[in-house]
């Protein structure tokens, strides 16, 4: 039976992506190698769009559960990061994340749903909703893998470009850049752990409550 309350918060997540992906793709022109996917928030935002489109799938159908699983426990931890990356360097100084002559303010509506609302939604459906979630090895490399891939498309935009899509990057020595990746990629994998352990008290929790109920109504 489809946990309807599930479907619905999956799928108002799900819009909000999409209204967030057009938006930047087709609203907000980005010149050079790599266009609007050589943002991490663009890389990020795609990834939890086709997470959630899988989680729709599979609450409907029941197919597609590992596909799922791996996904969303790629796309919450990385949405949680950007998340956390952005919003404080944004109200710091919003000019290290934009390329010279690329300033731009985005409205606010467009900001939370590519920048807050894919983290609250992917870590909702895996938090509350997915009961059979367990901690892997293979989440973890894969984050990691996430990581050093991104940091060599970066580099490689750069190569292209001559700049960095991130003039927070420029900042660094390719050693303290090369660091700096490796240090989110970490942070990454620790939102993960965080995750899990919260994931284990929520249903826990439940466990005990609906223990606790089935022996009242004996």
């Amino acid at each position: 039976m489809v946990d309807i309350t599930n479907l619905l918060v999956v799928t108002t997540g799900l819009c909000i992506n999409l209204y967030g992906l057009y938006n930047v793709l087709y609203g907000i022109p980005l010149p050079g190698y790599g266009g609007q996917f050589q943002y991490l928030t663009i890389i990020g935002l795609t990834i939890a769009t086709a997470s959630l489109i899988v989680r729709i799938i599979n609450l409907l159908t029941g197919f597609l559960k590992p596909v799922y699983e791996t996904l969303s426990a790629i796309a919450a931890p990385i949405e949680g990061l950007i998340s956390a990356l952005y919003w404080p360097i944004v109200l710091y100084d919003r000019t290290l994340l934009l390329p010279e002559g690329l300033e731009y303010d985005l409205p606010l509506t467009l900001d939370l749903s590519i920048h807050l609302a894919p983290a609250v939604f992917c870590l909702l459906d895996l938090l509350v909703y997915n009961k059979g979630f367990k901690r892997t090895p293979s989440h973890i490399l894969s984050i990691y893998i996430f990581g050093i891939a991104y940091f060599y498309w970066a580099t490689l935009c750069y190569e292209k470009n001559g700049y960095w899509v991130y003039p927070l990057l420029s900042k660094f020595s390719d050693a303290q850049r090369a660091v700096f990746f490796l240090v989110c990629s970490w942070g990454g994998a620790s939102i993960y752990k965080t995750i899990v352990k919260v994931h284990a008290l929520i249903h826990s929790k439940k466990d005990v409550d609906q223990k606790q109920d089935g022996k009242k109504k004996q």
